[in-house]
């Protein structure tokens, strides 16, 4: 049933979950949310599921018209939203009415926002997943265009309307996401390879997001390193960093290659993932070195975060 029909949807929108899991060795790429961190509270906002499908809207530029009464959350970038031309709360919950116009801009800063639906959008599903990965050639699995139809369950009787419009994430979550702090960056498989100089070039350095930057990967801008050693191609996850023949390094985000022969330095942290698809062309990324134990704590508080919020059950 369409519950909501875009009208234009800015320069890339897509449906994505948490990803296509245990396909690799298949050679599909797990896609899935970049920014994990507002893709969580979204659906966290409307008592979804934590792999309930949301719109992921890049750069805003995002209309639609609702055809159902319809429970949203939004959050990430800040485009502004409207509903018939009224303010709508980022970072919170908001309601429309069959015929109702939603309306994203541009945002000032940031590149991926989040739209949740009451128990996510249900478009077709493909090996467990509804994410879309858009060079894997599967258009159907939710790449959005003009006149796109997206499908949604009834509002259940029994939601709490006026407590689910008071939701709105903690303040403390959103300076998270902006924050400019160092990624923090786990020692690779090939760092014993690079020269002391090389290391410490890496974390002084600032480097910049390259134009050539997209899901698949973010190609740095900034001092080129080399490895000593060759290596077997291997497979990659998400937040690996690999210096490729040029030195320049690139980090592996949600819609990579299945597996990589290039040196790998390190491999950024899971959350501190999202706070660099969020990263325009040209803004500028530092690292930090990390060990595994601190950022499994802070995956782990990540995760605690949600049991802690007011309307929790």
């Amino acid at each position: 049933m369409t519950a909501l029909m875009v009208t234009k949807s800015g320069p890339r929108t897509t449906v994505q979950d948490l990803g296509r899991s245990g396909y690799q060795h298949q050679g599909l790429s797990p896609g899935g949310a970049a920014d994990l961190r507002s893709f969580r509270w979204a659906n966290h906002l409307l008592g979804n599921g934590t792999n309930a499908a949301c719109l992921e809207i890049t750069l805003g530029g995002f209309t639609a018209t609702a055809r159902q009464p319809l429970f949203l959350a939004i959050t990430g970038a800040d485009c502004q939203g409207t509903v018939n031309g009224k303010p709508i709360p980022h970072w919170g919950v908001f309601f429309i009415e069959a015929g109702d116009e939603l309306e994203l801009s541009t945002p000032s800063s940031g590149l991926l926002t989040y739209l949740a639906v009451v128990g996510g959008w249900q478009t077709r599903a493909f090996c467990g997943s509804r994410s879309c990965v858009s060079r894997e050639g599967l258009t159907d699995l939710g790449v959005l265009a003009a006149e796109t139809a997206l499908p949604a369950m009834e509002t259940p009787a029994d939601l709490d309307m006026d407590a689910c419009l008071k939701r709105e994430v903690p303040a403390q979550v959103r300076c998270e996401l902006e924050s400019n702090a160092p990624l923090k960056l786990i020692p690779g498989p090939e760092y014993p390879t690079f020269s002391n100089l090389d290391r410490a070039r890496f974390l002084s350095a600032c480097y910049t997001v390259g134009h050539q930057s997209d899901r698949m990967a973010y190609r740095l801008d900034g001092p080129a390193l080399q490895s000593a050693g060759g290596i077997v191609s291997k497979g990659v996850t998400c937040g690996t960093v690999q210096v490729p023949g040029d030195g320049k390094p690139m980090v592996l985000l949600n819609d990579r290659q299945t597996i990589g022969g290039y040196p790998i330095i390190g491999t950024v942290a899971r959350l501190d993932c999202g706070r660099l698809a969020q990263k325009r062309p040209g803004e500028p990324v530092e690292f930090q070195w990390a060990d595994v134990a601190d950022c499994q704590s802070e995956r782990l508080l990540f995760e605690q975060q949600f049991n802690m919020t007011p309307w929790a059950s």
